[in-house]
């Protein structure tokens, strides 16, 4: 940026979701990271979607280090899953599930994957 621009730091609009190892706003701000993981494969179809979710479920049923409340987190992903189970699962009620999952789930970078994963397929596939 060349001296005298104005700089507005990081903007994020709309219903964006960041994944990030570093990020810095600011005069003289510098962020320095390395960041090495494999994003979750992303579901095709809704058979492989239900799937996914299905994963999820027990996933935090086995309470994984990060989320700090496995078992409501397993009911939230267990509405889900009846929600994907149904012959036109409605978009909406799905995302919203899936986002309160990712408020609580967000310490937990393994299940956080997977559900960015899942979220993008419920854009694509309904």
């Amino acid at each position: 940026m060349a001296p005298g621009e104005d700089n507005y730091g990081i903007r994020i609009e709309g219903s964006a979701t960041v994944v990030s190892g570093a990020m810095a706003a600011g005069p003289g701000a510098r962020a320095e990271g390395h960041a090495h993981y494999t994003a979750a494969p992303i579901p095709a179809d809704l058979e492989e979607l239900r799937a996914a979710i299905g994963s999820l479920v027990e996933q935090l049923r086995s309470s994984p280090a990060g989320v700090d409340d496995p078992g409501a987190m397993a009911e939230v992903a267990a509405s889900a899953a009846r929600e994907a189970g149904k012959p036109k699962p409605d978009r909406h009620v799905l995302g919203g599930l899936l986002q309160a999952l990712m408020a609580g789930v967000g310490n937990s970078a393994t299940i956080a994957n997977a559900l960015l994963a899942i979220q993008h397929a419920v854009q694509v596939l309904l």
